[in-house]
């Protein structure tokens, strides 16, 4: 309902509202239409607004448990803290000096020495037959050995793999690691994407195009360059996704906080985003766009764009006169320019004459605190 005034729209869809379905035959078929057109215009508006709101509600549900999440796990720490350290104190068991991994690499040093002095003296461009004769057969075993020295080796440090594994395997400990990482940062941003879940579906459809369509209110559109990219990749699965779009140029994430950027950047991985991460920090960004009003929705009333009810700039040289007389900023008749600087100007005329309405009280005041100074002189 492009061209029509919103009030006029609001007051259409009221009257509409408002009346049964008896009263709207009487109306002439015109104003009928355009009673029932302004309703559903309000009634798409409304189903927007309450997306919208949905969406921000839904994040804002989802870090409020990932801060409760991190409360828990400060209060788990200690518990948390003395399992890394009994678990990693075998890992060292395994490798340090009279483990296992030690033992079996003492082995193989014995063992490869053995080969080496068996080897000794050949010439590296001789032939295996020649190889073969002039060690009388003592070729095989010295391969055999070379060989049984790297199975040893092998299983020397599988031994702490699998010391590892007994302990949840490796996704788990790093699992438990970004959760004592987390609280000793105030780190609740890695923990918003176990949050979201099974919901990230969810969060997807609710900010598709086809159900918002969003439009920054400012030239600053990193947010949504940001969304469009997670959307992209919204099939993915693996645990990083590129930090460049389709033209080659990387995507900005200097709009978000120190903390997402240390989650979502992995500094072993370069031009690379951690996926799960970068996508809540969308979501996350988007949610406080909305509130704030630096992104908008197309065809929303509460989340509309702002910039967009704002009056025309002829508009308003048209009506500035009058109304600066309404408002007691100008006389009748008077015809000069009102700027800033007038404005200004007439603020400190103002405050001026308010001050010189003060000004009996405020010499009684003066003439008191000088006759007190007097009086301590004395």
């Amino acid at each position: 309902m492009g061209g029509v005034a919103s009030g006029k729209i609001t007051d259409f869809a009221g009257e509409a509202d408002a009346a049964d379905a008896s009263e709207l035959r009487d109306f002439v078929p015109v104003k009928r239409i355009a009673l029932v057109a302004a309703l559903t215009h309000k009634a798409r508006m409304r189903v927007r607004d309450d997306l919208a709101t949905m969406f921000c509600k839904r994040v804002a549900t989802k870090i409020k448990k990932a801060k409760a999440e991190l409360e828990e796990i400060r209060l788990a720490e200690r518990e948390i803290v003395e399992a890394l350290i009994g678990n990693y104190r075998t890992v060292l068991k395994h490798i340090d000096e009279g483990g296992p991994a030690q033992e079996a690499q003492g082995k193989a040093a014995v063992m490869t020495a053995e080969a080496r002095q068996a080897l000794e003296g050949l010439d590296e461009e001789a032939s295996v037959d020649e190889v073969a004769t002039r060690l009388e057969g003592r070729v095989s075993p010295a391969i055999l050995a070379l060989v049984k020295a790297q199975m040893v080796q092998a299983g020397g440090f599988g031994a702490v793999t699998r010391a590892v594994e007994r302990f949840g395997g490796f996704a788990k400990q790093y699992e438990q690691i970004e959760k004592v990482s987390a609280h000793h940062g105030n780190f609740w941003e890695v923990l918003l994407y176990g949050q979201i879940g099974r919901g990230r579906a969810v969060m997807f459809d609710l900010a598709d195009n086809d159900n918002l369509k969003f439009t920054a209110t400012s030239e600053d559109s990193r947010v949504l360059d940001a969304l469009a990219h997670a959307q992209r990749h919204q099939a993915a699965r693996g645990e990083y996704i590129t930090a460049f779009n389709e033209e080659g140029k990387e995507v900005h994430i200097s709009c978000a906080t120190q903390n997402w950027r240390k989650a979502v950047v992995d500094k072993t991985r370069t031009g690379q985003f951690v996926r799960k991460h970068f996508e809540a920090m969308v979501f996350t960004a988007l949610a406080e766009e909305l509130r704030t009003g630096d992104v908008a929705v197309v065809g929303s009333e509460e989340y509309a764009d702002w910039s967009e009810q704002l009056l025309d700039w002829e508009v308003v040289q048209e009506t500035l006169g009058s109304y600066l007389v309404e408002v007691g900023l100008a006389e009748p008749g008077e015809s000069a320019e009102f700027d800033a600087k007038s404005f200004r100007r007439q603020l400190g005329t103002s405050c001026g004459t308010l001050l010189r309405r003060r000004t009996p009280g405020t010499r009684r005041t003066r003439a008191w605190s000088s006759t007190r100074r007097r009086a301590s002189r004395r």
